[in-house]
């Protein structure tokens, strides 16, 4: 693979498009419908796979990087890109390197794959939720990470590692990396086809693995051949990365399983289900739950296109189907707590974490157990990294919630996790011994539940209600930092003296990481919240600017009244519109779609 400098002006033009984006969640952009991607998108994979490299392997004489990716159709190409940039990061010692490919796979399991094939790190090739033209890469901690700003092994990146690759990255466009080009240059398909593994065996070593962590944190044994008495449950993986695997997942543990969209790379409706569907104006869920409805399922979940995301709906032909994601991430904490209740499973002060656009009913429920609640900044790695340190610290933290879609981490794994969701309400809905002891878990704590059986909607109901809405703000692409600025000095002088007759107080508070800071630093692209109490509750603002989207912004209002959260929005509302100026714009698709899921009921 002869390449010259060149590579360096591609890489340089990947850099400067528009629709790139670098995070400490990963890189992402779009990358055209496939198969093939443009010479600058080949060099940008090449150089991060570089840096990655690099940075994993150190100067260690050996080590395993694992690749995996969603069925989007850049998918290979991208992984080719990455593999000779990991080969060239490690080109001194590439003789004992091994990439293990494992193709098409779930980000939960490939997670779960460093773990189990103690790999020294690994990346998912995967845009999540994003349109199929969109692709990009997350980078994993290896089993020789040591850093304490890093989550365990299996996880993302720490937001510091992943910003010092995301510079190494410019360096090598500015041509400071001086050996980039000549380790590039000894890669060919010979050293390529030496160290790539591509094969069954550790894949199902990975499968059984995740099977293994799953029947271990729930404590079910696996049902082979006996009949399956849970669910049935309806899956739409949607041509998605849960094709297939997340039936026999389901099934080990005793879930009957209905697929449907289940042709793995062929999407039957938008990959971000948590809309409106433009051709009809319903909600992109509603045709789960008729789906589901239709085929007698006990409820139906749709899954992104890696499946580290799980909506879960009732069966039904109307939107009050549809559950609420934060009420589904509450449903998930009250069956684990209940589960630990219940099989004696101690292992220290209880703990919960949650992210700062996680409503109320969550914390409300963790505390019904008896569990400390902890908070951190919107992120999936701020979750699994507080959850980590607070293990270290000697405390039980079987559950974590992350960012106003409801993402629910489990136990001791790293990511986000559809299946574990869907597992998780087919046990609510049917295992006896869990729903008494989520049944008495709150009448012990002033709750009446309603008599008889707590399947999943009796459940569901008796869990606190909220007002709780997120909207799209379009405004004046201005500096973070300085929108937080005008918000709070308008909130202080115009809207708090409205309010003030609602609310006994009120308090700003600032997230980064894993920690509450009392002053916001760096780029201040963080979440921004008001925490307003009475005499017993709380409710809060919650808003945060697009990273990737210039003056684009996303605003939550969670209350307890849901009379006095109308109010709360409108206020939040107009506080966003004077901050902006006139040009704001509130988008009334997403109100629409987020009033139709509401939490109240």
């Amino acid at each position: 693979m002869k390449v010259s400098e060149s590579i360096i002006r591609l890489l340089s033009e990947a850099l400067a498009d528009s629709s790139l984006v670098q995070s400490f969640s990963g890189v992402r952009t779009s990358f055209g419908s496939g198969p093939g991607i443009s010479d600058a998108q080949e060099a940008l994979a090449i150089a991060y796979g570089f840096a990655y490299s690099r940075h994993v392997l150190g100067g260690t004489t050996r080590g395993t990087l694992l690749i995996g990716r969603d069925p989007r159709p850049t998918g290979e190409a991208i992984a080719s890109a990455l593999i000779c940039g990991f080969l060239a990061g490690a080109v001194s010692t590439r003789s004992r390197l091994k990439i293990l490919n494992l193709d098409i796979i779930t980000t939960p399991i490939l997670e779960t794959a460093v773990r189990v094939l103690k790999a020294s790190g690994g990346v998912m090739i995967t845009a999540s939720h994003n349109p199929l033209t969109d692709n990009g890469f997350k980078f994993l901690t290896g089993v020789r990470m040591t850093d304490s700003r890093n989550a365990p092994p299996g996880a993302l990146l720490s937001a510091y590692t992943m910003a010092a690759i995301v510079k190494q990255v410019r360096k090598i466009a500015d041509g400071d990396v001086a050996d980039f080009l000549t380790s590039i240059n000894k890669i060919d398909e010979k050293s390529i086809a030496q160290v790539v593994i591509s094969n069954s065996f550790h894949r199902v070593r990975a499968e059984r693995g995740y099977l293994d962590t799953i029947g271990k944190e729930w404590g079910i044994i696996p049902h082979c051949l006996k009949p399956l008495t849970l669910g049935p449950a309806l899956l739409d993986p949607n041509g998605g990365a849960a094709c297939g695997i997340g039936a026999r997942v389901l099934e080990h543990f005793g879930v009957r399983a209905i697929e449907e969209n289940a042709e793995i790379g062929y999407p039957e409706h938008s990959i971000d289900t948590d809309g409106v569907d433009p051709a009809s104006g319903r909600h992109m869920l509603l045709r789960i739950s008729r789906a589901a409805q239709r085929r007698n399922a006990r409820f139906g979940i749709a899954f992104d296109y890696d499946a580290d995301r799980g909506n879960i709906v009732l069966p039904g032909n109307d939107e009050d189907a549809i559950i609420h994601p934060q009420k589904v991430a509450a449903m998930n904490i009250a069956l684990v707590l209940a589960h630990r209740e219940s099989s004696g499973k101690h292992g220290g002060k209880l703990a919960v974490v949650v992210s700062d656009a996680t409503s109320g009913i969550s914390e409300k429920v963790a505390r019904i157990f008896g569990a400390e609640v902890f908070m951190v900044e919107t992120g999936e790695i701020n979750v699994v990294t507080k959850m980590h340190q607070l293990r270290r610290n000697g405390y039980d933290v079987p559950v974590g919630v992350e960012g106003p879609n409801g993402g629910t981490i489990f136990g001791e794994s790293t990511c986000r996790d559809g299946l574990q969701t869907a597992l998780c309400a087919a046990l609510g809905d049917e295992e006896p011994k869990l729903a008494e002891q989520l049944w008495w878990a709150f009448t012990r704590n002033g709750f009446t539940p309603p008599n008889g059986k707590l399947r999943l909607p009796g459940i569901l109901a008796i869990l606190p209600q909220h007002f709780n809405r997120m909207l799209r703000i379009e405004g004046s692409a201005l500096p973070h930092g300085e929108i937080k600025a005008r918000m709070e000095d308008l909130f202080v002088r115009k809207i708090w003296p409205l309010l003030s007759t609602s609310y006994r107080s009120y308090r700003f508070v600032n997230f980064e990481g894993t920690d509450q800071v009392e002053k916001r630093t760096g780029d201040e692209t963080g979440g921004w919240r008001i925490e307003l109490e009475d005499d017993s509750d709380k409710a809060f603002i919650f808003a945060r600017g697009s990273r990737t989207e210039s003056g684009i912004w996303r605003l939550i209002v969670d209350d307890p009244d849901a009379a006095r959260g109308a109010i709360l929005l409108n206020a939040a509302t107009n506080l966003m519109r004077i901050a902006f100026g006139e040009d704001c714009q509130t988008n009334k698709r997403d109100f629409d779609a987020s009033a139709s899921r509401g939490l109240t009921q």
